[in-house]
């Protein structure tokens, strides 16, 4: 089936990014100027003319409703804290517990009853190949460690994509009982109220969020561009759940976020989210960068952390951080 191209402007007074989209996880990201702003591989969107396979309004209510019902049952397997066996993933940091596993059972089971049809693409192995278009993805327990440890930063995410757009999010907070939704043609929410970004315009005066991988000499270069940051933002937040990140931009929380190494299961719903909450979000799947914040701060955002990067001679994409 033949897709149409996605096109995308955000406006603020006399402020423009505008984002022309040919594919699935591609575009290029341009400024006011109209040049190339990233510099990279994006995925972004602002006001969007979609392709006419967009459920209509109604259908994306039910897929809403889902999700947030399944977020719920997972969170329920959060709460009972049958931890079981943990097990190392990618390091030794890195840990996977049976409650991981069990609450992508559960999201995973009751999707298979209600849409057999759509894929499933998970953190923790599941992937179901579907013919609908949809495809679902899931964090299951995004903050194990946190989890783990007893801090209170840890979520279930789903989001659901349309030739990779995310077009539902949800963020479960579960350690704080926080609901976070959204869908592609309205607002975004949190607990039924209406959020959305900061109006910061200055990155110097601007709180920013991050994240780290695990893998030691990894950390030790994401350590090294954060130095070349920090002098140029007010403050840097690191919570250790890269879902929760993503929806404190879309509730003006954080003004921005930042962060490299991570998975489009740790990003998809709070892209989506973001998005409703009217910031701009981009996830690079080969750098597997993410980047997200108000469209006034977007520009400077993507200039500084480009430059940062180069400074300190960030080339290689590090593994995943699957906290």
């Amino acid at each position: 089936m033949e897709r149409k191209s996605v096109r995308m402007d955000l406006r603020h007074g006399s402020h423009r990014i505008s984002i022309s989209c040919p594919g699935r996880r591609g575009c290029i990201c341009t400024g006011a100027s109209g040049d190339v702003g990233m510099g990279r591989r994006c995925l972004v969107k602002g006001t969007q003319t979609l392709n006419d396979s967009l459920p209509a309004s109604a259908e994306l209510q039910r897929l809403l409703d889902l999700a947030v019902d399944l977020s719920r049952q997972a969170a329920e397997v959060h709460r009972h804290r049958q931890t079981g066996e943990v097990n190392p993933k990618s390091t030794a940091t890195d840990l996977v517990s049976q409650v991981d596993h069990d609450a992508e059972r559960v999201i995973t089971a009751g999707i298979r009853r209600a849409r057999p049809d759509d894929g499933i693409l998970g953190e923790e192995e599941t992937l179901i190949v579907g013919s609908s278009g949809l495809q679902w993805v899931i964090d299951p327990l995004d903050g194990t460690v946190n989890y783990l440890y007893g801090f209170p930063n840890y979520s279930v995410s789903i989001a659901i994509e349309l030739d990779g757009l995310p077009i539902i999010g949800v963020v479960y907070d579960t350690s704080r009982d926080k609901l976070y939704r959204a869908r592609i043609d309205s607002t975004a929410t949190s607990n039924g109220q209406s959020i959305g970004v900061t109006s910061c315009t200055d990155l110097s005066t601007a709180l920013l969020g991050t994240g780290f991988a695990y893998e030691s000499s990894t950390r030790g270069q994401q350590a090294l561009v954060l130095t070349k940051l920090l002098p140029q933002v007010r403050d840097i937040r690191r919570t250790g759940s890269c879902a929760i990140d993503l929806c404190l931009v879309a509730s003006g929380r954080l003004d921005a976020f930042y962060e490299t190494g991570v998975q489009w299961w740790d990003v998809a719903a709070g892209l989506a989210i973001i998005r409703a909450a009217g910031g701009v979000a981009v996830y690079e799947p080969l750098q597997k960068r993410v980047l997200a914040s108000g469209p006034l701060l977007w520009q400077q955002l993507c200039e500084t952390v480009n430059q940062a990067e180069i400074v300190t001679d960030h080339k290689d994409p590090p593994p995943s951080a699957t906290i």
